[in-house]
């Protein structure tokens, strides 16, 4: 999808006044939807996309386009951009681990799946009985007359 149609789709979708207030930051009194300053916030999007989701933006996904249309509102918000009629959408919403591209991203920091469990597995616990659980290398662990004598050298 090119950064005509993506800002196509975030023109039908929110609220006219609201982006003309976004994207007319050094001009308050326009009246009409500056095209040049959404596309290039659209164009942004799209180059940062495969950053952030760490797959190629494809735009006959709606998860993709969805999730794209509010990076661009987030991107107007950051480049100065205001609205009474659209509200802010923060970048962390969007682009943080924790935003909306986790559900596009398919893998972790480090290009691996994302762990996923169900087993209700806990750790167990540092102590049994008030005494601090070790490792059976270590010799205050094993049981009395375990292992043999320790002796010092006189």
């Amino acid at each position: 999808m090119s950064a005509s149609a993506l800002w196509a789709a975030v023109v039908a979708d929110y609220d006219t006044s609201g982006l003309v207030s976004l994207t007319n930051i050094r001009d308050r009194s326009a009246t009409t939807i500056d095209t040049g300053v959404g596309e290039a916030a659209a164009q942004a999007v799209i180059n940062l996309w495969p950053v952030y989701a760490q797959i190629d933006y494809d735009s006959t996904n709606a998860t993709h386009v969805e999730v794209a249309e509010m990076g661009v509102i987030a991107m107007l918000w950051r480049r100065g951009g205001s609205s009474s009629a659209i509200e802010k959408v923060k970048w962390d919403e969007v682009f943080s681990d924790d935003g909306m591209i986790a559900m596009v991203r398919k893998t972790g920091a480090r290009g691996h799946p994302a762990p996923r469990s169900n087993s209700g597995v806990q750790q167990r616990p540092e102590t049994i009985n008030g005494r601090p659980v070790r490792g059976w290398s270590d010799w205050d662990s094993l049981p009395y007359n375990f292992a043999p004598m320790r002796r010092s050298v006189e």
